[in-house]
């Protein structure tokens, strides 16, 4: 498999009148053509903003301070505006996390459809609309052609997801960026959703970066899982090895907090504490705070993301094998 995305250092930072937040602090990955990797962590370690500076749409008071994202070898960081249009929604297309707010309320299915097709693609608008009308079939919409006609408020929430993803695969990208695609939606339309995006990556032979702090969306999708925690990886590993045996404290938290059909459980376990705020984290490690294994080294010096060269899985704590204190 050859690299399709590779994510080096990266750093976003958010300029506010309480000084400078960093929100993605020297983030490091890669994803290889036909993989599905996901992002996993709670709400606010910075799994979003990542996204959204792959896709170039951080703005003010957010920016891009360091690191570059290649994408099929080429720094998307230092392209205009007009080039990455080019790209964005044709060669990398994003699921965002609502919807609702995603559509335009005031423009038809049909024309939003055809509006992507018609600036990446040499079609006519009748083209354009067999070619939207044919994309909402292939995502389980039943009649599409009425469908097509209908404006997004019209339409239940599962639908609305469908349309979301009949537009971002209908130029055929590459890479598939899905933002919690399935959070919005009842267990029923999820697991729908989840098996309509399976079938649809092998179908377009798409990759996929999944953005998640659901670990049952996780083991139905992913192929490798990258852990973030207050801007950084705290783990990668491939999702069996990941689930089998995770070594960040902060990953064996996650796992436990996670309901399993077949054990029986009075109280769920949770993780005592919350995610640092981005312009107030500790010293050493950011996750000591939380962690049941805390040593002193935790509360002064921060760790640096090993690999285990027999696995190529990678760790962020003291406790593992390959950091040594001092």
């Amino acid at each position: 498999m050859s690299t399709l995305l590779e994510v080096n250092d990266l750093k976003t930072y958010f300029y506010t009148t309480n000084g400078i937040v960093p929100s993605v602090d020297g983030v490091s990955f890669s994803l290889e053509s036909g993989q599905t990797t996901a992002l996993v962590g709670e709400s606010g370690c910075g799994k979003s903003v990542t996204s959204f500076s792959i896709m170039q749409l951080v703005n003010a008071p957010g920016k891009i301070v360091g690191g570059e994202i290649l994408y099929k070898g080429e720094d998307l960081t230092k392209l205009s505006d007009r080039e990455m249009r080019k790209i964005r929604g044709n060669e990398i297309s994003m699921i965002f996390q609502e919807p609702l707010t995603s559509l335009n309320p005031i423009l038809k299915v049909g024309e939003q459809l055809d509006e992507i097709l018609l600036l990446h693609q040499t079609k006519s608008k009748k083209e354009a609309k067999n070619s939207s009308i044919d994309m909402l079939k292939k995502v389980g919409i039943p009649r599409a052609e009425h469908v097509y006609n209908m404006h997004p408020h019209e339409l239940s929430g599962g639908m609305r997801q469908r349309v979301m993803i009949a537009m971002a695969l209908s130029c055929n990208p590459s890479l598939l960026i899905a933002d919690e695609p399935t959070t919005a939606l009842d267990v029923t339309i999820q697991a729908q959703i989840l098996r309509l995006m399976k079938n649809l990556k092998l179908e377009f032979e798409t990759s996929i970066l999944l953005i998640t702090h659901d670990l049952g969306v996780v083991a139905e999708l992913a192929d490798k899982v990258i852990v973030m925690y207050a801007g950084q990886v705290v783990e990668e590993a491939d999702v069996m090895s990941l689930y089998a045996d995770p070594k960040h404290p902060y990953t064996q938290g996650l796992i436990q907090s996670t309901p399993k059909i077949d054990s029986e459980m009075d109280v769920l376990t949770s993780i005592q504490g919350n995610v640092p705020t981005p312009n107030n984290k500790p010293t050493g490690c950011y996750f000591h705070p939380r962690c049941p294994f805390a040593m002193d080294v935790c509360k002064s010096k921060m760790p640096e993301l090993t690999i285990n060269e027999k696995t190529g899985n990678k760790v962020r704590c003291w406790l593992s094998a390959g950091h040594q204190e001092g």
